[in-house]
């Protein structure tokens, strides 16, 4: 199969680039601080975050080919700034990513059209597909493919106090009028438009880990509603 990316919904086939080598699949570099202790042997490590893992940056280097009769001025005014990004060897999964860096003009008219393109890449990629489900009761899920921890979006439809755990983790949601929604990747609570941080009374937002999460409740809930994608960390 001939390489592609698309980027923000663009094919590169589509516009004129021919893709010479995409680079390797990388694992991101742990976020982890060395510290030296004199007098002890070896190093002390201090993770960012106690719970789990976190992650760098990394980039993406693409390497391509304007054919002839390419509009360059379209290609380059699309090749910038934030977006997703899909590789041609795994197209059920996207990256967040930033082209910052500038690509040669010159370059590309002077020798044989050829360029390369750097992304700036979030460290996970995402599955394309987006999964939804709607609990009225206690309900074990299975996250199979995941690699990593997922931070759902999660609405929970009910009144007064309720607490809502996804297995060993607990949120207090207070004072609940018809329903709440809870970005755990943004860590915001909201009703629609409106704000409602101060209804949470926990210090942490819930995640689903790679296998068996058991989501239940207290309180007066009728349903609760899952949306997330799984999470790849290579």
């Amino acid at each position: 199969m001939i390489p592609f990316f698309i980027f923000n919904g663009k094919n590169s086939k589509d516009m004129g680039i021919i893709v010479n080598k995409m680079p390797a699949i990388t694992r991101p570099e742990m976020k982890v601080e060395e510290i030296v202790v004199p007098g002890r042997s070896g190093s002390l490590y201090i993770k960012e975050n106690e719970k789990y893992d976190t992650y760098e940056p990394f980039t993406y280097q693409i390497e391509c080919t304007l054919i002839d009769n390419a509009n360059t001025r379209n290609i380059f005014e699309w090749l910038k700034g934030e977006g997703k990004l899909i590789l041609s060897r795994e197209t059920d999964k996207f990256y967040n990513v930033l082209i910052k860096s500038k690509i040669d003009l010159e370059q590309v008219y002077q020798v044989c059209n050829e360029f390369s393109i750097e992304f700036q890449v979030q460290p996970f990629a995402y599955s394309v597909c987006e999964k939804e489900q709607k609990l009225l009761s206690s309900t074990e899920i299975t996250i199979l493919d995941s690699t990593y921890y997922i931070k759902p979006y999660i609405k929970v439809i009910g009144n007064g106090d309720i607490s809502l755990s996804i297995n060993d983790k607990t949120m207090i949601l207070k004072n609940i009028e018809d329903y709440i929604e809870l970005d755990c990747e943004l860590e915001e609570a909201f009703k629609g438009n409106i704000n409602c941080n101060d209804k949470i009374y926990s210090e942490d937002f819930l995640y689903l880990g790679p296998g068996k999460n058991l989501i239940d409740w207290l309180g007066d809930v009728s349903s609760v509603k899952l949306k997330y994608r799984e999470v790849f960390l290579w």
